[in-house]
């Protein structure tokens, strides 16, 4: 799904992005273009590896709202439990997110995945963090295009 080069290089920039930041949590969840299915091949931060096993169907959970809408989205537990919409998130379940900043990926103009920044407490994304998880989103999308990432300033 990923290539060896660039799946090193997407790792630096979500070890970098939660440096910034100071998340728990930064993942890449990628469709699967045979079964449109989200799956998460790199991860840094995650309390298990479980993730890695993950995967979402269309239609629903990250895919069914940030891929579809095609912008960036606040998820919060709280949220999801009270519109019992929890079961569709399995990220959250698995890794005990309680607060989730996601950002669409595209690869050739259509969404293609997902970066997701998140935390184990409850917690407000500041403008300037969500800048910067923009910003890594854009770099992560150029190397799956097969361009070079930018470093965004």
């Amino acid at each position: 799904m990923v290539e060896l080069g660039t799946r090193e290089a997407i790792q630096a920039i979500l070890a970098l992005l939660r440096e910034e930041i100071g998340c728990d949590l930064s993942a890449v969840g990628l469709t699967e273009p045979a079964s449109n299915t989200l799956r998460w091949p790199v991860a840094s931060g995650n309390a298990n590896d479980r993730l890695s096993g993950i995967s979402e169907k269309p239609g629903r959970g990250l895919s069914g709202t940030v891929m579809k809408v095609g912008r960036p989205m606040t998820i919060s537990m709280a949220e999801l439990v009270y519109t019992r919409q929890l079961q569709e998130y399995p990220l959250l379940l698995a890794e005990n997110l309680r607060s989730v900043y996601a950002v669409p990926l595209y690869r050739g103009g259509a969404p293609a995945g997902v970066l997701v920044a998140g935390d184990r407490k409850k917690r407000v994304y500041r403008t300037e963090e969500r800048r910067l998880i923009a910003n890594a989103g854009e770099r992560i999308a150029s190397l799956l295009n097969g361009l070079p990432a930018a470093r965004s300033v």
